[in-house]
């Protein structure tokens, strides 16, 4: 809790836990950051939670390590700082034990199927999913070239992970990402609006992340088609950030 007085100055000075964060004239740059950018689901850059800061607001202890799952393909893996630099933050914001990590389960070149097949693997276990992070569908339109098809029977298949999911009842949050439009990854610009209608009408919250907001083209690798390691911590920061904002195994 923060008390906020007067000073000398006419100006307000705020005390105690929150102080630096909203300073005498306004809130600070961080926190402007932190609003959401228009869509109700992404988190803004520069969020108190992408630097590792768990949120103080959220339930604690509710989800175990072993109980969030990252799914997809070669963007959870390659180069890798995807996955090490979300379980980094949660390690730092106590959501993580200092050696416990979350499970992953992404293959490279794995089609929404196969996404699909990734978590019915985990769940048919005794430890049911409760927070899958994940990627899909771009695979599907790479090995077709992007056509109309492969866009749509991609989107299709997704829909149909989301009723699948559902269905099951374990899981409690879906943040999904879709890649910036490269062009090594074909059908980019049209399958967007397609997985993001479907998250918004999933009946599990489905948070997503569109990474076309806020890519550059410093953050791909030669060959345009996987991040570089810039690119790896832009994508776990918005991760993240989405993880905090919307308590998600906190």
């Amino acid at each position: 809790m923060s008390v906020a007085v007067m000073g000398c100055d006419g100006k307000l000075i705020r005390l105690g836990p929150g102080a630096l964060d909203a300073g005498a004239d306004g809130p600070g740059p961080d926190r402007l950051d932190a609003a959401s950018n228009g869509d109700g689901n992404d988190a803004g850059p520069g969020t108190d939670a992408a630097a590792g800061d768990g949120s103080m607001d959220c339930p604690h202890g509710t989800v175990a390590a072993n109980e969030v799952l990252w799914i997809g393909d070669s963007w959870v893996l390659n180069p890798g700082q995807q996955h090490t630099a979300v379980r980094d933050k949660a390690r730092m914001s106590g959501a993580l034990g200092p050696n416990e990590d979350y499970v992953i389960a992404a293959a490279a070149g794995a089609s929404m199927s196969a996404i699909a097949n990734q978590y019915a693997a985990q769940e048919s276990t005794a430890t049911k999913v409760k927070v899958l992070l994940m990627d899909g569908g771009t695979w599907d339109t790479i090995t077709s070239g992007g056509t109309a098809d492969s866009v749509n029977m991609a989107a299709s298949a997704f829909r149909q992970f989301l009723s699948m999911v559902a269905t099951d009842g374990t899981v409690q949050h879906i943040v999904y990402f879709l890649m910036p439009e490269l062009s090594g990854i074909p059908g980019v610009a049209d399958l967007r609006p397609m997985v993001m209608s479907a998250c918004d009408q999933s009946a599990i919250p489905c948070h997503f992340i569109d990474l076309q907001r806020w890519w550059m083209p410093q953050y791909t690798a030669p060959g345009d088609t996987f991040p570089n390691t810039m690119g790896a911590q832009v994508l776990a920061e918005k991760i993240w950030s989405t993880m905090v904002s919307e308590c998600i195994a906190q």
